[in-house]
Order: C-alpha cells, then structure tokens, then sequence
C-alpha cells in the first residue's frame, strides 16, 4: 500500500521499512521470521509511543475536533485497496449525495418565493 496511517507514520523507523522491502528478495525460510520481527518492532514502536509521558498522547491534534465522518470515510479508504476500498468510496459518494441534496434543500427553504 501506497498510503500509510497517521499512526504508522508516527512509529515507522527507516530499519523497519528496510526489513519490509528485503523481504521478497530473502529465502522463505526467512520470510516469516524477518516479517515478524519488523511487525515486534512496530509493536515495541507503538508502546514506546504511548508509554512515553504521563499525558495520553492523542494522534492528532485535532483528534476531539474531527468528527466528520465523511472525512474519517475518507481517511480509511486512502489505505485501503480492493473490495473494501470500493465499499468505502460506494458509501462516501452516498453521503456527499445526501449531504448536497440536505443543501439544496435548506437553500430553497432559506430563500424567498418568487412572485
């Protein structure tokens, strides 16, 4: 996948990334095990995150703010590929679509009859 995560950006190390791209290059005696160490250390990343301050980290800034799910849709179908990214952009075409005809509709409610 082309598109990372905001919380894989915050936990990729370049020996990691490393590990991942060697993979279809190394024997597949060594594929299983090279693939789960990069996932520990992904792991061991995201704990070292988390557990770093006594504050709980939050992934953004705005994360109590962002409550449009249309944008959260969004977000999820930019990392995925396949039937799930088809299902994701099916269901974010549907909500704009609902949302511009809710629009339409308070503007003709909010203008005044035409004589």
């Amino acid at each position: 996948m082309d598109s990372q995560s905001f919380l894989d950006e915050m936990i990729e190390e370049d020996s990691v990334q490393i590990l991942k791209a060697a993979l279809p290059y190394l024997p597949a005696s060594g594929q299983s095990f090279v693939s789960i160490f990069a996932k520990i250390l992904e792991l061991q990343n995201t704990i070292r995150l988390f557990a770093g301050s006594n504050d709980r980290v939050q992934l953004c800034a705005q994360s109590q703010e962002k409550t449009n799910p249309l944008e959260m849709l969004t977000a999820c179908s930019n990392v995925c590929h396949g039937a799930v990214k088809e299902r994701l952009d099916n269901l974010i075409s549907t909500i704009a679509m609902i949302q511009m005809f809710e629009l339409s509709q308070n503007q003709e409610r909010s203008q005044p009859p035409y004589e």
